[in-house]
């Protein structure tokens, strides 16, 4: 976890926009929400730009690491950190300004449209603004060595060929991937464009045309996003940038490598429903002969069980695991303690799960996460 907000943090490019887009947007005594903000480094931006107060949300470990990093740099007193997810929570006040970057790696992947939506409606002061503002969507093909590795790597010959199956799972799945400049293979092409600051679809299905700028071999589509934090601030990880900030594009396989002439086309379209962070790609080469259907629906290994788990009709019944966590809430009454509470479980349900130990490890974790 600390890797991956290290990352965040040592990007020069990326802080460096944020910073701009923020002096653009955050006056002197605004309020401030900083959704999801792991290290805390946006809200703490905001605060060095004169922010009053920014309250910082994050479900994870990081929300300690951002509660003592504003504190150091001496801003306890106008920071306020909440663990827990923001579209589960209410705030004290409405704000001048929510800001995030879920932009993930394709801009709408990692949940941004959802969580700016719900701040939107919840959070922010009539006439409040966003930080980001608006995603642009761009689509080309690709092809590299790094490409066929992520496909293959589950069909290679030093892997048992009992786990070869597990290819068909691969070409079905969005992988971050490091392009350079030379593993694009089409000029790209605008695919949709994503307004935070309204209300947008559940599901969208976006189209775009390709063209083959040389001979060379296609593994797949990249997508990746131009990102307008502000007015005149943007950014992006396109691997044709001057100046992109340090983050994978989203690699969508095809089935089988295809050999492209300049000049072929490319029939591409993209089908989203961000909120459950599926995805599927059609391809058609026209000049090839060729066509790919692939989803990550397909690119996850589901047991019979699940996929009638995921019938909105069924009807649900508590399993073991549900059964045990409600034997545990059932005995937090505002009066007994955590030790208390573990060895009255202890004590009436023995069989809650083979081990005693095991019993208090699940007793522990229950009450961390589900109880005040």
């Amino acid at each position: 976890m600390l890797k991956e907000h290290l990352d965040y943090v040592a990007d020069a490019a990326r802080l460096e926009s944020f910073r701009a887009a923020i002096a653009r947007t955050v006056p002197p005594g605004s309020t401030v929400v900083d959704l999801g903000c792991g290290s805390g480094v946006l809200g703490l931006l905001c605060l060095q730009a004169g922010a009053a107060r920014v309250y910082a949300i994050d479900e994870t470990d990081m929300i300690e690491v951002a509660r003592e990093t504003l504190a150091r740099a001496g801003f306890a007193d106008r920071s306020t950190c909440i663990r827990g997810r923001s579209t589960q929570l209410e705030l004290p006040e409405r704000v001048d300004l929510a800001i995030c970057d879920h932009v993930g790696y394709f801009g709408f992947d990692y949940g941004v449209i959802g969580l700016l939506a719900d701040a939107r409606r919840r959070f922010l002061k009539p006439g409040g603004r966003l930080i980001p503002q608006q995603i642009r969507l761009e689509l080309a093909a690709v092809g590299s060595e790094k490409c066929t590795e992520l496909v293959d790597n589950w069909g290679a010959e030093r892997v048992p060929p009992e786990f070869h199956w597990l290819r068909e799972c691969s070409v079905n799945t969005k992988h971050p991937v490091e392009l350079g400049k030379d593993d694009v293979l089409t000029s790209p092409a605008p695919l949709a464009e994503i307004d935070l600051r309204a209300d947008n679809p559940e599901f969208v299905s976006f189209s775009a045309g390709l063209q083959a700028t040389r001979d060379a071999v296609m593994h797949g589509l990249a997508g990746w996003f131009d990102c307008q934090l502000s007015d005149g601030v943007h950014m992006t990880n396109s691997p044709l940038a001057d100046r992109p900030i340090h983050r994978p594009q989203a690699f969508l396989p095809i089935a089988e490598a295809v050999t492209l002439h300049k000049g072929d086309r490319i029939h591409a379209t993209v089908i989203a429903r961000p909120a459950d962070a599926l995805l599927a790609w059609n391809v058609r080469l026209p000049e090839a002969g060729k066509r790919f259907s692939h989803s990550t629906w397909h690119g996850l290994p589901m047991t019979p069980e699940q996929l009638v788990h995921a019938n909105p009709d069924r009807v649900a019944k508590l399993g073991r695991e549900g059964r045990a966590r409600l034997a545990v809430l059932g005995y937090c009454d505002g009066k007994r303690s955590a030790r208390e509470i573990e060895e009255a479980v202890l004590r009436e349900h023995p069989q809650l799960f083979p081990d005693r130990a095991e019993i208090s490890r699940f007793v522990a974790r229950v009450l961390g996460r589900d109880a005040a």
